[in-house]
């Protein structure tokens, strides 16, 4: 029986890598996407109600989509990985971490469909801010696990969001890159069939 639920475990293990490397391809495409956006748009524009430019604007904002569905189901599979090791923190991360991103998708995906830059009130810091909690307590509770390096898990949470929904300067560019080595480590650390 422990022969089956083992072979059980490590094809369950396999999917979940397929669809975390997919999430995080779907993730990488969002941030560059958005990198690409920041380098055509002015950045003289951040009160409420400003009207969208140019082609740039667009992008920029319209890259929330395809960043907040991949940053998800991305976590949601790092967590599945590790089968529940991870702990209550583990689970009430990513949960906080996919309501965090939903309200920020959803506010950038209006301001795409309105055509000007959609601000209410402190939403966007406030779940920014959620998103950092988020992954910290997945972190948190990824520590003793050992699914990644600790370093990889220190670095997530501030990089995950100074590099995603704030992107300030190059970090989105540098935050690319380490899902590109979060999808390497994966893969060399989770058994597959």
């Amino acid at each position: 029986m422990t022969t089956i639920t083992a072979a059980s475990t490590v094809q369950d293990d396999t999917t979940w890598l397929r669809r975390t490397h997919l999430s995080l391809a779907l993730g990488i495409l969002g941030v560059l996407a958005m990198a690409v956006g920041m380098l055509m748009t002015r950045n003289e524009h951040q009160a409420e109600g400003y009207a969208y430019q140019g082609i740039g604007d667009y992008i920029l904002t319209a890259s929330a989509l395809p960043q907040g569905v991949g940053l998800f189901l991305a976590t949601l599979g790092f967590h599945r990985l590790q089968h529940g090791r991870d702990g209550r923190l583990g689970t009430v991360g990513v949960w906080i971490y996919g309501l965090c991103l939903l309200e920020l998708v959803i506010q950038c995906m209006t301001g795409v469909v309105l055509g000007y830059e959609t601000i209410w009130g402190p939403a966007y810091p406030l779940f920014s801010l959620g998103l950092l909690v988020g992954l910290a307590l997945l972190a948190g509770g990824s520590w003793n696990v050992g699914l990644l390096p600790r370093w990889m898990l220190a670095v997530w949470p501030p990089l995950g969001v100074f590099g995603s929904f704030f992107g300030l300067g190059p970090i989105p560019l540098v935050f690319a890159g380490f899902l590109v080595a979060l999808a390497v480590v994966l893969a060399r650390r989770v058994p597959r069939v």
